[in-house]
């Protein structure tokens, strides 16, 4: 469990009609922690990542984020989804809009950014993610890897408290992944709070603080990720990484 939680989750229950998909899941995420969240298809990571900005609304339990119990009918939550990035599977790029209008709509209309201050925000992020010469290209004009860095720029570009991705390789063609978790990998190097559902062990045991494992709707192991993936404990999680690695 992380100290200084800065997202403490309480007996969090997500059923869709009979089918339990989140089990009674307790945890905490610290502000700076990187955690990733593994677990065979169908185990509720998914589910578990969209019920955190409350994309998916819990059945039953409690989500408080700085303070505040998000779950709570009288919570604005669009308030709070703003200090959320996501970052998706599929990168949900407006396709009729240049990258910097991509990177610079929602500053401008929900944080009542000025144009200017955005738009250099938007020429420092896509300068540190390698893709400077992007500005005015189109989503179509882009590979699925440089698609996906702009995505993590565009919820960078909200000042987030903590980023939310949900499997953001799962799309891309192999020699593309490399380059989308070198992103990741200097946002954790800058202290960045990241919640990682993802099938890269790699990135999970060499990058992530710690490493939830979730199978079945629920938490079966919750470790730093170097213990998790050299002493693993219950037989389900054994028998999984026998399978991916």
């Amino acid at each position: 469990m992380a100290e200084n939680k800065m997202i403490e989750v309480r007996n969090l229950t997500k059923r869709f009609g009979k089918l339990t998909v989140l089990d009674n899941i307790s945890t905490s995420f610290a502000a700076k922690e990187v955690v990733s969240v593994i677990g065979p298809s169908g185990g509720g990571k998914s589910t578990f990542l969209r019920c955190l900005n409350l994309l998916e609304t819990p059945t039953s339990g409690q989500i408080i984020f700085g303070g505040v119990d998000i779950c709570d009918k009288k919570t604005d939550i669009n308030l709070h989804r703003q200090k959320m990035g996501m970052v998706f599977q599929q990168f949900n790029l407006f396709e009729n809009m240049n990258v910097m209008r991509n990177l610079t709509i929602a500053p401008m209309k929900i944080r009542k950014m000025p144009k200017e201050k955005a738009e250099a925000k938007a020429v420092d992020l896509v300068s540190r993610v390698g893709l400077a010469d992007k500005l005015s290209a189109y989503p179509s004009q882009l590979s699925g890897g440089q698609k996906q860095r702009i995505a993590i720029v565009r919820a960078l570009m909200m000042n987030p408290d903590v980023m939310l991705f949900d499997e953001p390789t799962s799309a891309l063609d192999p020699e593309m992944i490399g380059e989308v978790l070198n992103v990741m990998k200097a946002l954790a190097d800058d202290g960045m709070t990241m919640i990682v559902v993802t099938h890269e062990m790699r990135f999970a045991r060499e990058v992530s603080s710690r490493t939830l494992f979730l199978d079945g709707g629920k938490i079966e192991e919750d470790k730093p990720s170097k213990e998790l993936f050299a002493h693993p404990e219950s037989p389900r999680l054994i028998s999984f990484l026998e399978k991916v690695l």
